[in-house]
This record gives structure tokens, sequence and C-alpha cells, in this order.
């Protein structure tokens, strides 16, 4: 008996089992026979058709799912607006750009049993990237440096900052920050939230290992944000100095840029008072305070050990000399 394969097919299943439950778990009909493909795939003239209707319909879902009803700031003839992903000039804003590549990259993934190399992931547009961070729930293959450089939409990389997992002395979209200039409005006040939820859980760090308290260290923190999705920031390879170090490195980088996007880098008549608004709904200023105040509380904690400790040891050489 003969079988007929066809490998868009098979990848087009594959991708629709992928963007709904990974690549991992994607497993397709035609698995046992997956030996027989070609390594490479060729297109003909219509999938492109096929690939460009399920990739956006899927990635605009994604989109809706992770931002649901938040809205950004927009500059309209000079003047700023809002719009949310239910409205129709939040994606005029914005043309997802998917190439043949991500495809070629997936079929890679499709195949990764009989490909000895890795897939080529930075072979891709950063749309492109998008699509195959949500196929493998891996966020942390693209750098802000090369979405940037690749020209990523704002909306692509607001995505990307909401899904990349943060290590407190490597935020990568720290990157943004460092270069105000290049950022959308839309992104900016995104950044101004994000911003204020990485202090909160370097605050709940502190609280956690603060001696006075007691309480043990824990590596990850999840700040539990209602309407979005939760930010999740590794400590467990810094210690206390370091942490404080690298929290008030981003601390600056982060009202650096706040400053230029309410002043010289602001871009339509009225948007820096959105900027000073967001500043103020996220309570940027307030958390950093709160941050360096349990600083504070944390080298009292520590002083107060050191002594106790050195008080100890002291009366243990006093009753030695005594005897």
């Amino acid at each position: 008996m003969k079988l007929q394969l066809y490998p868009e097919d098979i990848l087009l299943e594959y991708a629709e089992k992928a963007f709904a439950n990974g690549c991992d778990a994607a497993v397709v009909k035609q698995s046992p026979y997956l030996k027989h493909l070609p390594r490479a795939i060729e297109f003909s003239q219509d999938f492109a058709e096929r690939w460009q209707t399920l990739v956006k319909s899927t990635v605009k879902r994604f989109v809706a799912d992770t931002f649901r009803l938040r809205s950004f700031i927009f500059e309209i003839e000079g003047y700023t607006k809002r719009f949310n992903c239910a409205d129709e000039q939040f994606w005029n804003s914005c043309d997802f750009s998917f190439s043949q590549r991500g495809a070629e990259r997936l079929y890679e993934l499709l195949m990764r049993e009989f490909i000895e190399e890795e897939p080529m992931f930075l072979v891709a547009t950063p749309d492109d990237g998008l699509m195959l961070s949500i196929c493998t729930s891996n966020f942390g293959r693209y750098s802000f440096p090369w979405l940037c450089r690749n020209r990523a939409s704002w909306l692509t990389q607001a995505l990307f900052v909401a899904w990349q997992q943060v290590a407190i002395d490597r935020v990568p979209w720290q990157y943004l920050l460092e270069n105000p200039a290049e950022v959308a409005l839309p992104l900016r006040e995104y950044l101004i939230e994000r911003c204020a939820d990485l202090v909160v859980a370097c605050s709940a760090h502190l609280r956690r290992i603060n001696p006075a308290i007691g309480a043990q260290p824990v590596d990850l923190i999840n700040d539990l944000r209602e309407d979005g999705v939760p930010l999740k920031v590794a400590f467990y390879t810094q210690n206390f100095d370091a942490t404080v170090a690298a929290v008030r490195k981003f601390v600056a980088a982060a009202e650096k840029a706040f400053a230029n996007w309410a002043g010289a880098g602001s871009i339509g008549l009225d948007d820096e008072k959105f900027i000073r608004g967001a500043l103020q709904q996220y309570r940027f200023a307030e958390e950093v305070r709160e941050f360096e105040q349990l600083v504070g509380d944390y080298l009292e904690g520590r002083g107060m050990e050191e002594a106790i400790y050195e008080s100890i040891i002291q009366n243990q050489n006093s009753d030695r000399s005594s005897t």
C-alpha cells in the first residue's frame, strides 16, 4: 500500500496543535511516517496564504489573551488617545509580518528527531520569533537588541516584555529603558507598569530574606497582577548586596527613561501628561521608596544579628579567661 505524505499539510496540522498545546505536546497523525519526509521543506505557491491566515489569527488571539482589555496610548494627529485590542485603531497601529522563514523553523522543530542541528531560530523576522516563542513557550531566545535591530513592532516588543522571565541582574527589557528614544509611545506606559511590578517583586523578596523576620529566601517571585501576565523574577544567583545594586541600577535606568518620555522625548502634544499619570497610577516612586525602606530594615536586622553574634563570642572568650 502506498501512502502519500504532504509536508505542508502535516506542518499546518503541527502548527495548529503547537499553538494550542505547545510543541512538546503537538503530535500529528502522520508521526510514524515523519522519517520519510524531506529534511528541508519546499513550499507551494498557495502555502503562504494558508500560513498567514493560520498564524495571524492565532497571534491576534494570543494578544487578546495577554492584554485583555488593557488600553494603550497612541499618538493620533498630534494628540494622545487610548485604544485596546477591541478597537480597530489598536490593530491599525501594528501589522504583523510573518514569513516562510518562521514556517521553516517550525518544520525544523517538527523534524528535530531526524535533524542533528538545532533550528536556526535567529533566521526569522521578529514576528516569526514571536510565533515560535508562543509554540515553544520560550520567550528567552530573542534579545531586545536583536528585536530592535530587526525593527520589531511595539506590540511584538510588548509581548516579549510581558512573557520573558526576568533575572534581577539581567532584565531583558532594561535595554529599552537605556535607549528610551527607540521606544514607541504605546510601549512606554506599559513599561512603567512593568517597572513598578518589578520593584514590588524585589520588595517582596527582601521581606522574605529579612533576618528580623526569619523567613527563608525564595528563588522566584510571582507578582500576581489580576489584569495582566504575572511577572516572574529570579533572585537565586544574587546575594543581598548584589541584589540591591542590581535593583538600584535598574531604577536609575527607569527614572532616566521616564524623565525623557515626559520631557525632551515626548512625541505628541500631550503624551507627557499620560506618562506622568502612569507614574502616579502604578506608584513607581512610592514602590522605590518602599524598597529602600526595606533595604534599611534588612541592614538593621543584619546589624543586630552581627552584634548579637559578636556579643556571644566575647562572652565565650570571657568565660574561658575566667577559668
